[in-house]
């Protein structure tokens, strides 16, 4: 749709349109000069502008100052207490204090927006070349699930655009929780398939253990691969005869004791 079209539908005006478009904040190509917007994309920026003004919203932000007099602006819940604290200790959102006002709206509108277990922190990202530290901070996703085998991905520079930032970061989390139940499904089922694999190691090594204590030293692997290469061999050739018959499987042939298998192989090959 035209930059017309899509300022209606989203309540805005062209120029917030032409601006979404240029900054990535939705999807938008431009042909012969004019800007064409992905409707899905327009949808999902006006469905995440709509919970950032829900009047539901669980966190804002508060203005004070630090022991030096310097303004600082906190994320805080509705109920006036700061994000990681309060009766539901919500430890995992911490130090949400910020310097810069545009920091914290972002802060807070990353928590509102975001799909219900999914929430962001402060992340400093550290870098030492040399004898030079730098670092950056940026808002890193983390939650979901806690049986989901997937971690949840998705990082935007601190000081990003508030609403490119949630655009993203939302969607992030949004196409990770769709597809968390298959992931615990998927997850569930090989766990399940490689218990009944160690069970059956397991029973496995305790018949070899017992054919150990009865028997003596087992045939040994290479044994075990000789006696199955001339066992092919045979039935390609179609011979037969010889004065030991044995198991024709590996399992089988693991039992014979090591004595066993090279009375085995002599007959296979007719060394007699």
């Amino acid at each position: 749709m035209n930059t017309t079209a899509a300022a209606t539908q989203a309540n805005v005006t062209v120029a917030t349109i032409r601006t979404w478009c240029r900054k990535g904040v939705v999807a938008a190509t431009k042909v012969a000069g004019r800007w064409v917007i992905d409707s899905a994309s327009l949808a999902r920026r006006i469905e995440i502008g709509a919970r950032m003004s829900s009047p539901a919203a669980r966190y804002t932000v508060t203005e004070g100052a630090n022991q030096y007099g310097t303004t600082t602006y906190t994320v805080t819940r509705t109920d006036g207490t700061p994000a990681g604290y309060g009766p539901d200790k919500d430890s995992r959102i911490t130090d949400f204090v910020f310097l810069k006002k545009e920091q914290a709206e972002t802060g807070a509108a990353l928590l509102n927006a975001l799909p219900a277990g999914y929430y962001v922190r402060k992340h400093e990202v550290r870098y030492q070349r040399s004898s030079i530290n730098s670092n950056r901070w940026e808002w890193r996703l983390a939650g979901g699930d806690d049986n989901d085998p997937q971690d949840v991905r998705g990082s935007r520079p601190l000081d990003a655009d508030k609403a490119e930032a949630v655009e993203y970061l939302v969607r992030c989390a949004t196409e990770h929780a769709a597809g968390t139940a298959d992931r615990i499904t998927k997850k569930a089922e090989q766990d399940a398939i490689a218990a009944a694999e160690a069970t059956v190691r397991e029973a496995r090594e305790k018949q070899l253990a017992e054919a150990r204590r009865t028997k003596g030293p087992l045939a040994t692997p290479r044994q075990v691969d000789f006696i199955l290469q001339l066992l092919d061999r045979r039935e390609y050739n179609g011979e037969g005869g010889g004065f030991f018959y044995g198991p024709t499987d590996r399992a089988g042939i693991e039992m014979l004791s090591k004595a066993e298998a090279s009375t085995y192989i002599t007959s296979l090959k007719g060394d007699y």
